[in-house]
């Protein structure tokens, strides 16, 4: 990357011949660095806080991801240790047993590596001019960390990054005020050179990218008066590419770490973990998602719509029945359901009732949904649209044929998944007599009623007659409407099973984004790629009374 920063730091390696512990310094706090071409820096106490436990960092030697990982430590844990002492970033790690851990424990025993390096972005650094005229960087605040590399040749040079940032602060000095503190800035990841101490790192399967921080290089005075706009463009995603950049342990383009951060964000907002390399938003975006004022000094971020919910909203069968989705939740919710009033006509003088309802609730908490779909390597190489519409659609509706058949379904509800409306479904044959019961049992609450049936049980309605005075023969299922009713089919609702009433009182709710775990290893003798699913979900009826189900005997 064009923008990364390189501080170097000198290795310390312990004098332990069968070590293979590798450790050092990737920052030092209050100590300025070496000329970085017209300026030094100074990382300030406290930058860290909070950016080891969303951080994804791997260990490089020579930041050649090509060569293998040697360490990793994912939000925290991992093979690599990352910790925020007094001094600064301690990181440490023992070194894999491999043509690569070897390579590197005997570099650093003869000397030929002497340096490590971080890669960093920044959110937040204050300029400041020295007595002598230099100028100074302090950076308070890191946006995330990336990378840890093993070097043999560091760089001292600043990049065009710090220095445009530095441009923009020496314009602030034609501003009549004392020197103005910068504020918050974004920059693309940047590479900090560090001090190390014994051998490297172990190798991870499989590579996560984290989303780069934009740059930001507006000078205060401009940003009091002018938005900053980061735009994230769905259509510029690409889910295939950014798979096959896990699998060859390339980086991840902006765009897509852009929309993976958005989808691990909506997860962390949730209360939920995931252990996938690729997260996908799911909620409804506007064209906007965030907006604040300029002189928060942070940015407003236009987005597209990705929509990776559409087959769900939009063409299944929860959707054609008009069931109630929820996105965007966090924890466990409790849904108020009304049951009516006591309000009643009164006479002029005549005492009013208490109005005071009824009212319950409905607990839904999130339950994992999994699913797994396989892949060749060979579909990987297609970049059509087709193609990227083909695998979306696959991943997403692996997910809804199961949430349908279990929504739809007869099984018992527990903590791990939902109960099915027919688990308790009355055996009653297709008849007229049938349909009229079934349409006084349900309670009216004012939504749009319809029927919902198996394939086996819409045949069974098909063949079914209702006789009466009149001399002809009417089906009962008729023009795609039973007793006026519209009539929904789906091979996800069980065998012989069909639904009437309002489905609107049927909720789904559904937490966080979509985890991607991308395996390259189970298939890779055939030549495939396995891509297991998993999504939070859970769903009920919000009303009693609101659904009639039954079963054809």
């Amino acid at each position: 990357m064009d923008n990364l920063e390189i501080r170097s730091f000198n290795i310390e390696l312990r004098d332990e011949p069968e070590s293979r512990h590798i450790e050092g310094y990737g920052s030092v706090f209050n100590e300025r660095s070496l000329d970085l071409g017209g300026f030094v820096e100074m990382i300030a106490p406290g930058a860290f806080d909070g950016v080891i436990e969303r951080s994804d960092v791997k260990c490089y030697l020579d930041h050649n991801p090509e060569k293998g990982i040697l360490a990793r430590s994912r939000n925290g844990k991992g093979s690599l240790s990352l910790v925020v002492d007094e001094k600064g970033l301690k990181y440490s790690f023992d070194a894999p047993k491999t043509n690569l851990g070897d390579e590197v424990v005997e570099g650093l025993k003869r000397g030929d590596y002497s340096q490590s390096s971080f890669a960093f972005t920044v959110d937040d650094e204050i300029w400041t001019k020295e007595e002598d005229g230099s100028y100074l960087r302090t950076i308070t605040k890191i946006g995330g960390l990336y990378d840890v590399s093993i070097v043999a040749n560091p760089a001292y040079e600043g990049t065009s990054v710090a220095l445009r940032s530095l441009d923009a602060f020496k314009a602030q000095e034609e501003i009549p005020a004392e020197v103005k503190e910068e504020e918050p800035k974004t920059e693309e990841p940047k590479v900090e050179e560090t001090p190390v101490e014994e051998t490297p790192v172990e190798k991870t399967p499989v590579e996560e990218n984290k989303p780069e921080v934009q740059e930001e290089t507006e000078p205060k005075e401009n940003r009091n008066n002018i938005n900053n706009t980061k735009n994230i463009h769905m259509s510029n995603f690409s889910l295939i590419k950014a798979i096959n950049d896990v699998v060859n342990n390339r980086n991840i383009n902006e765009d897509a770490l852009n929309v993976i951060e958005m989808g691990a964000t909506e997860m962390r907002k949730s209360g939920l973990s995931y252990s996938g390399q690729i997260q996908l938003p799911v909620e409804e975006r506007g064209d906007a998602v965030a907006a604040t004022v300029a002189t928060d000094g942070k940015e407003i971020v236009a987005t597209d719509k990705l929509n990776i919910l559409e087959p769900l909203r939009g063409k299944s069968i929860l959707a054609e029945a008009g069931a109630t989705f929820l996105t965007g939740l966090v924890g466990n919710i409790s849904i108020p359901n009304y049951t009516g009033s006591t309000c009643g006509w009164k006479g002029e003088l005549e005492a009013a009732d208490n109005g005071k309802g009824t009212f319950g609730s409905v607990e839904l908490s999130p339950k994992r949904l999994t699913a797994y779909i396989d892949i060749s390597k060979q579909f990987l190489t297609q970049d059509s649209v087709g193609a990227e519409e083909m695998l979306r659609a696959d991943i997403v509706n692996s997910l809804v044929a199961k949430l349908e058949q279990t929504i739809f379904g007869d099984a018992a509800g527990d903590t791990t998944k939902p109960a099915g409306i027919f688990n308790s479904a009355e055996v009653v044959a297709p008849s007229y007599q049938g349909v009229c019961a079934a349409e006084a049992a349900v309670t009216d609450y004012s939504g749009e009623k319809r029927f919902v049936m198996s394939p086996t049980a819409k045949s069974a309605f098909k063949q079914a007659t209702i006789s009466g005075t009149k001399s002809d023969l009417r089906l009962l299922l008729e023009d795609g409407e039973v007793d006026g009713y519209p009539v929904s089919d789906s091979s996800n609702v069980v065998a012989g099973g069909y639904a009437f009433g309002d489905f609107s009182e049927l909720v789904v709710a559904q937490w966080g984004g979509i985890d991607i775990v991308v395996d390259p290893y189970t298939l890779a003798t055939k030549n495939a790629i396995r891509l297991v699913i998993n999504a939070y979900f859970d769903a009920k009826v919000r009303r009693d009374g609101a659904i009639k189900a039954y079963k054809i005997a």
